[in-house]
């Protein structure tokens, strides 16, 4: 033995018996390096910056570039390239910069990324100095939770660019300063590192998170539940401790359940369209309304009361709340969008709601309603028929002027129907009167009612506070005088009069009210097999055809199996089978009926009853709960299986 090892074959096969036994280490090494290199990195997008400066300069592009290019350079992101960004914006056919939140998330989710990137140029100007001219900038960056649609971080900065002589033009160095801005927000950003946490546990109104001030959290923090690429909730931390902290929900989608993961929430603050002295951003503070004249209690009394008599409304003036969009197969219309909503108590009778407009994220819904529906009504029907609408033209509601008609503007040309297949979003809002005597000052019109409510209101108002207001009118467009500052606090404004007819109502619009999420119109999965009355297999597979869709959604497929027609309590399963995109031929794995897991009623019924449900997974809150089990799936027509008769009796003798 010790000849051959010493020998020249020996040594050889010596070495190669030592390189078999260190492969495996080395393979295995490579592979986990292989694969932590191969950790999937977050997904982000960045959308063209809003110029509150000049929209016809191109620095917006220019801004989302930067931001890109420095998200890159961090390797903390997957950051989808501008050329394809801008590929997807073109193919919604729409134009950059989309400034609207619900044309950037649809653009978002169309790209599938986790966080999109948008924000607007507030202000810029080139400064001359004495080495020659340098330009300054400030921006206010958002990132967007794409599940949720809210910003979830982001910053205000400004920056400067270099200094530069000669005759470089304005452009070239705003687009420096551009890039230095963008390199500061997102080192912000990064810095801010926002924490996140797991739901452990649940219970009523509350959500009992692994993670505190550690990590990070703090009291007060406004927070988002996720599930996958869903929101299922939102919540304000309270009781934070070090290692845990209590969620009390404000609002809840789908349900909180154990391991949903918590984003804080990064509120952005805003800026001026102007820059200080020294170029730095200027942030804007709310305004402190003052509580100590005479002035503002008169408009609250005349205006602000008159306008909540109903009952308290919404905040920024909406009227409704809980707008919710939902797939439904209605039995007419095929494949359609329920929408349906709450009035709240400000709007809780039917007099003042003349009618509903309702907007989709597809059209221009700066000219364009999607449908209209009576005021008398709360839910309207989206189907897949072209039809001609209604748009509203009112000024905004300042209350001041009273608007005699509902300004109405019919669309052009018939409006398309809902597309199978294709995700939506919606917002409502309401044209609805006041009666002229609860206007401001009692006007009928923009006559003299307003002339004198307001004068008078002003007048006494920063008199010595006892001033009266008695401004009436009988209609017209006469506009009522001012009232004159009151030196005692008993100026009356002088009403105005005409002999025009009477108003019936003034008529004004609400704030647009959006619906919780995405819905999608989707067509009833169709069965192939096992055919209707066939004999069950054991274990028993189930073929059908996918809902198909020429947008890339991702659809969940479940299976119900009962041993009643109506599925009724108690006797039903449901089994989610796989999420897929693709379309065509589908088939479960195979289920075994015999399973002692399923109820007993299943496992000994002579017919079983079975059908496919579908949902695109990013819905919310998704398809209407069916009539049978309340589940939230457009669901097939029911096939029955027959289970195979015992074996013969044994032969008698």
């Amino acid at each position: 033995m010790r000849r051959l090892i010493a020998s020249l074959p020996g040594k050889i096969l010596s070495q190669v018996v030592v390189m078999a036994l260190v492969l495996p280490y080395l393979a295995f090494g490579l592979a986990t390096r292989g694969q932590a290199q191969l950790k999937q990195l977050p997904s982000w997008a960045v959308i063209d910056f809003v110029n509150k400066m000049d929209a016809s300069k191109g620095f917006g592009a220019e801004a989302a570039k930067a931001v890109a290019s420095s998200l890159v350079k961090t390797g903390k992101y997957d950051v989808q390239a501008q050329d394809s960004v801008a590929r997807t914006v073109e193919s919604l056919n729409l134009v950059q910069p989309l400034g609207d939140i619900n044309n950037i998330l649809r653009v978002a989710s169309e790209l599938k990324v986790q966080t999109v990137v948008s924000g607007e140029i507030a202000a810029y100007r080139v400064d001359k100095t004495a080495a020659g001219k340098q330009a300054k900038v400030s921006i206010r960056t958002v990132c967007y939770d794409v599940a949720s649609g809210l910003p979830v971080n982001g910053a205000a900065v400004s920056a400067a660019s270099i200094v530069r002589s000669g005759d470089v033009s304005d452009d070239v160095l705003i687009n420096d300063a551009l890039s230095q801005a963008a390199a500061s927000a997102i080192d912000q950003i990064g810095r801010q590192n926002l924490p996140v946490g797991v739901v452990q546990n649940v219970s009523l109104n509350k959500a009992y998170l692994n993670s505190g001030s550690q990590q990070g959290f703090k009291d007060g923090m406004n927070v988002i539940i996720t599930r996958g690429r869903q929101q299922v909730a939102s919540g304000q931390l309270q009781d934070v401790n070090g290692r845990d902290s209590i969620i009390y929900v404000k609002r809840s989608f789908l349900g909180i359940q154990p391991g949903d993961k918590v984003r804080a929430i990064f509120d952005v603050p805003a800026i001026a369209p102007e820059l200080s002295a020294d170029g730095s951003v200027v942030i804007q503070r709310p305004k402190v309304r003052g509580n100590n004249t005479q002035f503002v209690t008169t408009l609250l009394v005349l205006g602000l009361v008159a306008f909540l008599v109903a009952g308290s409304g919404g905040r920024n003036q909406e009227v409704l709340s809980d707008v919710t969009s939902e797939a439904y197969d209605d039995p007419t219309n095929g494949p359609s969008i329920l929408l349906s909503w709450t009035p709240n108590a400000f709007q809780k009778g039917n007099q003042a709601r003349q009618g509903w407009i309702i907007f989709r994220n597809d059209l221009d819904t700066n000219t364009t309603a999607a449908l209209n529906a009576p005021g008398s009504v709360l839910s309207a029907l989206d189907g897949p028929t072209a039809r001609t609408t209604q748009f509203s033209n009112l000024p905004p509601n300042n209350f001041s002027v009273c608007n005699t008609g509902p300004n109405y503007t019919s669309s052009s040309a018939p409006v398309s129907g809902v597309t199978t297949g294709r995700p939506y979003q919606y917002q409502v809002q309401l044209v609805f009167t006041i009666q002229p005597g609860d206007l401001p000052g009692g006007a009928s019109s923009t006559g003299g009612g307003v002339g004198g409510g307001i004068g008078g209101g002003i007048g006494g108002g920063t008199g010595t506070g006892t001033g009266t207001n008695t401004g009436t009118t009988t209609g017209g467009t006469t506009a009522g005088t001012t009232g004159t500052t009151g030196t005692t606090g008993t100026t009356t404004g002088t009403a105005g009069t005409t002999t025009g007819g009477t108003a019936t109502g003034c008529f004004f619009l609400s704030e647009r009210s959006s619906a919780l999420g995405y819905a999608t119109a989707l067509a009833r999965p169709s069965l192939i097999a096992p055919a209707t009355n066939a004999t069950m297999q054991f274990p028993q597979s189930f073929t059908f055809n996918s809902v198909g869709s020429i947008y890339d959604i991702t659809v969940e497929y479940v299976i119900q199996v009962s041993s009643t027609l109506n599925f009724a309590p108690g006797t039903y399963i449901q089994n989610t089978l796989f999420q897929r995109r693709d379309t065509g031929t589908l088939a479960s794995d195979p289920i075994d009926l015999n399973d002692t897991a399923l109820p007993s009623s299943i496992r000994n019924a002579s017919t079983v009853y079975w059908r496919i449900g579908a949902k695109n997974v990013v819905d919310n809150p998704g398809p209407r709960p069916d009539s049978l089990t309340g589940k939230r799936y457009i669901f097939s027509v029911v096939n029955q299986l027959r289970r195979p008769a015992g074996p013969p009796p044994p032969p008698s003798n």
